[in-house]
């Protein structure tokens, strides 16, 4: 009898065995059901969302050296008060009138003389792309040398640490670089020595990879007024802005996007319709965005439909016949740049002497964290097979 009892209990406990086995396998199918959820949602997101490397919602710090303010005249830089973001948002505003400057933000600064929006020939187009670079500016430069098409690069300095190859490769190619500045800031909330940093950062990213340095910059945007570019023009900067914008930065996530994206190019070639030609130019500088993987796929369709009308494709620097797009030193002076690269040269050394020393230490390995879902499910799968085992275990006492 003694025996009979323990060859029940012994099927009862491999029954148990069995059923917590089962639901633990279920537990790890659903663990990887959510799993591949997730691999379908960030392969959807790399043909929709931003590609600049920069984790979303993180911020951009700006380098700031203090040799950088040297050397910048602000004799003739208008004293005029920083204009916090929203501030230029205006109902009713008169645009292209008296109120561009107060009502920034609703119509975009009061164009200066000087200011290149687009091309004065007709027949003339200028390709720009903001914001790189990006992981989509192999492909976007792939494009180009395909077509033979010279284009200009507003680039980012804290992309350009990211995607130094591609900046190399678009200088090389014989592409023109512009600053986009470093972070990409509203310029009129800014002091003046944080637009100095933000230009000078950027200038120090592109002289590093390519030997050069941008002598046109286009606004974050579009916004700057009488202080800002006076300071910029200070500096040694053209303002770049545009008269063609398909805004793909607003419908790159649309399911229409391509289409939204032709329409206005179609606009500005079939009609002369543009939102912003203060100058009235008969020829276009166009704003896109290697940002966007929708709008650089677009690249060769608007490049064939443009030649196929006849129009000539250049830079921005040749489509406003300037023949020196880029400066061929550093913005600092000998004396002051050999003080500057000692100091970077000890502050990289004493980086990395930190990090040797964060190295050695041995870091204490923190005992692994349960999850509360985990604790919990583990906590009803003991309580449902015990319920299980329970009438099984009464028969046998």
């Amino acid at each position: 009898m003694r025996y009979s009892k323990l060859t029940h209990l012994f099927a009862v406990l491999l029954l148990l065995a069995v059923f917590l086995q089962l639901v633990q396998a279920k537990k790890h199918k659903e663990e990887d059901d959510e799993d591949d959820d997730d691999d379908d949602i960030e392969e959807n997101d790399k043909h929709t969302a931003p590609a600049n490397g920069i984790p979303p919602g993180e911020e951009i710090k700006t380098p700031r050296e203090a040799v950088w303010l040297k050397n910048v005249d602000l004799s003739k830089v208008p004293n005029l008060p920083r204009r916090k973001v929203g501030s230029g948002r205006c109902a009713n505003a008169n645009c292209d009138g008296p109120d561009n400057d107060r009502c920034f933000e609703t119509c975009g600064n009061k164009p200066d003389d000087d200011d290149y929006y687009g091309c004065p020939d007709r027949l003339n187009w200028a390709l720009t792309f903001d914001d790189g670079p990006s992981l989509f500016t192999k492909e976007l430069l792939d494009t180009l040398d395909q077509m033979n098409v010279k284009a200009t690069f507003c680039v980012m300095g804290a992309h350009v640490k990211l995607f130094p190859e591609f900046l190399k490769r678009a200088a090389d190619s014989g592409h023109q670089i512009a600053s986009h500045t470093y972070s990409h800031p509203h310029l009129m909330s800014l002091s003046n020595e944080d637009i100095i940093y933000e230009m000078r950062a950027t200038d120090e990213e592109i002289f590093k990879v390519t030997g050069i340095r941008p002598k046109f910059m286009r606004p974050p945007f579009g916004e700057a007024d009488q202080r800002v570019k006076g300071l910029l023009k200070s500096m040694g900067y053209k303002i770049l802005m545009w008269n063609v914008d398909p805004k793909d930065y607003e419908v790159y996530e649309n399911p229409n996007a391509a289409e939204q994206l032709q329409q206005v190019i179609d606009a500005a070639i079939q009609k002369h319709e543009t939102v912003t030609n203060p100058h009235d130019d008969p020829g276009f500088i166009s704003l896109q965005h290697d940002l966007y993987d929708v709008s650089v796929k677009q690249v060769p369709i608007f490049v064939k439909k443009l030649r196929d009308l006849g129009y000539n494709l250049t830079t921005a620097a040749q489509c406003v016949k300037e023949s020196e797009p880029h400066y061929n030193q550093h913005f600092l002076p000998d004396p002051l740049l050999a003080q500057h690269r000692n100091e970077e040269k000890a502050r990289l050394e004493k980086e990395a002497a930190a990090k040797a020393a964060e190295k050695n230490v041995v870091p204490v390995a923190p005992a692994p964290k349960v999850s509360q879902a985990s604790s919990s499910y583990a906590t009803s799968t003991y309580l449902l097979a015990t319920f299980v085992a329970m009438p099984f275990v009464a028969l046998l006492l």
